[in-house]
C-alpha cells in the first residue's frame, strides 16, 4: 500500500512538472520568477560547495574547534569553583585565627605584666638621679 502511495505521488509530481513547463511555454513567462531564480542560486551555491568542500577535513576541524572550546569552559568552570573554595577555606582559617587569639590571651596575667613593668619603671626613676639637659 505504501508503494502504491509513493508511485502515485511520484506520478502527479512528474505530471504537474510537465503541465507547468508547457503552461510556461505557452504564456513565455515564468511563474513564480524571483522565487524560482533564487532557488536556482542556492541549488548553484549548494552545488558548488558540494563539489570543492572536503568535508572530512572541514569536519575534523569543526570537532577539534568544538572540542577546544567545551575543554576550555570545563578548564575556566573547575578554576571558578577552586576559587570559591579557597576564598572560602581562606575565610573559615581567617576567622578561626582570629577567635583562638581571642580565646587564648590570658586577662588577668597581662594585667599583672603591666602592673609589674609599672612598678620596674617607677623604681628605676626612683634609683637614677636627675641629670640636666646641657645644650
Amino acid at each position: 500500500m505504501a508503494n502504491l502511495i509513493f508511485i502515485l505521488v511520484t506520478l502527479t509530481l512528474l505530471i504537474g512538472f510537465f503541465a507547468l513547463s508547457e503552461y510556461e511555454t505557452q504564456r513565455g513567462t515564468r511563474m513564480f520568477a524571483r522565487s524560482r531564480a533564487r532557488l536556482d542560486e542556492n541549488v548553484e551555491r549548494v552545488e558548488f560547495i558540494m563539489t570543492h568542500v572536503n568535508f572530512g577535513s572541514f569536519l575534523r576541524e569543526e570537532v577539534l574547534r568544538i572540542t577546544h572550546r567545551v575543554v576550555h569552559s570545563a578548564v575556566h568552570f573547575s578554576l571558578q569553583a577552586v576559587r570559591a573554595t579557597e576564598r572560602l577555606l581562606t575565610n573559615l582559617v581567617r576567622y578561626l585565627r582570629t577567635k583562638q587569639s581571642v580565646d587564648t590571651v590570658p586577662h588577668e596575667n597581662a594585667r599583672e605584666f603591666v602592673k609589674t613593668l609599672s612598678d620596674f619603671k617607677g623604681h628605676l626613676e626612683a634609683t637614677r638621679p636627675d641629670v640636666p639637659d646641657v645644650y
